[in-house]
């Protein structure tokens, strides 16, 4: 009688995570995309604080504003922030292993100026939107004068967004590149400049976060692996 009781409990347990994980999968809910608040204060507001060093850059240049009139911000993070000062101090160790390269002193050899060109190369006019988007990808000027990137929108071919009977398609990802010499093309398998020249391959960054819609305009949230300012 034990051994029933036992056997029927395990049954009831393993039916019930099974039932837990496919509800899971299968309504999960609608995910609203707006915020209600600018996009300044969105970033301000993130509960694991996640740009506060991407506004302490954007602080320093006076771009306050500019953030809640851009139409669009393809949106760096602290990590992003963190690589570009690691590539930096690692240029100048080239040549002195004692030198260091710091928030400190981004802000003490950059100027007001030039940190609003690096930081307005994330910055578009146009509302970047999902829905318009193709995987040839659409060009936009961004808010520095000297800088076009390439927007697109790739389904994915990973079989990690995969599950067998229940989800049968990969999602479509959302990609930001800057384009070296002309556009990549596949060769071996592989992206790489039309010309073979390897200082010419593009920098294709993924969004982790894409379409959220503040009071003032859309946020996509790059990877923490893109280096800030296009570094390579």
């Amino acid at each position: 009688m034990k051994k029933t009781i036992l056997y029927i409990g395990l049954l009831y347990f393993v039916s019930l995570l099974f039932s837990c994980k496919k509800d899971g999968v299968i309504d999960g809910g609608v995910s609203d995309p707006h915020v209600n608040m600018t996009t300044y204060d969105f970033l301000k507001s993130h509960p694991r604080h996640l740009f506060d060093t991407t506004l302490m850059i954007i602080d320093k240049a006076g771009l306050k504003d500019k953030v809640n009139k851009a139409g669009t911000f393809f949106v760096p993070t602290n990590y992003s922030i963190r690589l570009f000062l690691f590539a930096k101090q690692n240029e100048l160790r080239k040549t002195d292993e004692r030198l260091n390269f710091n928030l400190d002193s981004l802000f003490k050899y950059y100027s007001p100026k030039m940190l609003q060109d690096s930081m307005s190369a994330y910055f578009f006019n146009d509302r970047i939107v999902r829905d318009n988007l193709t995987e040839t990808g659409t060009i936009f000027q961004t808010q520095e004068p000297t800088t076009k990137l390439l927007v697109t929108l790739e389904k994915s071919t990973s079989a990690d967004y995969t599950e067998d009977g229940i989800i049968s398609q990969g999602p479509k990802l959302l990609y930001l590149t800057k384009i070296y010499g002309e556009r990549d093309v596949m060769k071996n398998g592989s992206l790489s400049d039309p010309s073979g020249k390897a200082n010419l391959n593009d920098t294709k960054v993924i969004c982790q976060t894409s379409g959220i819609i503040s009071t003032t305009g859309i946020v996509h949230v790059l990877s923490n692996q893109h280096i800030w300012a296009f570094r390579r």
